[in-house]
């Protein structure tokens, strides 16, 4: 694989029951670049993601990974359970550590920081999808996927 290449798909096609969902999909991700899927419901954008993501597999073709990928997630929809006692902070700790200085760093770029304290049960869902924003910036990715971002 090229160096500046950070992903590549080639050839992707993906069935389910019967169904074709993508056919013969080829990508190429480069460093610095921007990439936008664009497509009515339905049209695959999220299955094609997810493969890129490893979080499914297709039906046919084959991802490419380079090694140092670091891949931010933000996905179109998440559900907390809301009995559970989750303060923003413990959000962004999940699975990780970060150190307060970069936590108190992301949550100012991205605009809610005054939230850090607050019970994730009781934000907005602007402000919800600025923390998922957050949690992946945290990764410092060099790939950041928004799935429907709008």
């Amino acid at each position: 694989m090229e160096n500046n290449i950070l992903l590549a798909a080639e050839n992707l096609s993906l069935r389910i029951q019967g169904k074709t969902i993508l056919l013969d999909v080829n990508l190429s991700l480069r460093e610095s670049e921007i990439v936008t899927l664009i497509g009515p419901n339905g049209a695959g954008k999220t299955s094609l993601i997810r493969i890129l993501l490893g979080l499914s597999e297709a039906t046919e073709g084959r991802v490419s990974r380079r090694d140092d990928l670091r891949i931010g997630y933000v996905p179109q929809r998440t559900s907390i359970n809301p009995v559970l006692p989750l303060r923003v902070l413990d959000f962004l700790q999940l699975g990780a550590h970060y150190k307060d200085d970069e936590i108190d760093q992301v949550l100012h770029e991205v605009g809610v920081h005054h939230i850090l304290t607050a019970a994730i049960q009781n934000i907005s869902g602007g402000e919800l999808q600025r923390v998922l924003l957050a949690r992946a910036l945290l990764k410092k990715p060099n790939v950041l996927v928004l799935d429907e971002p709008a």
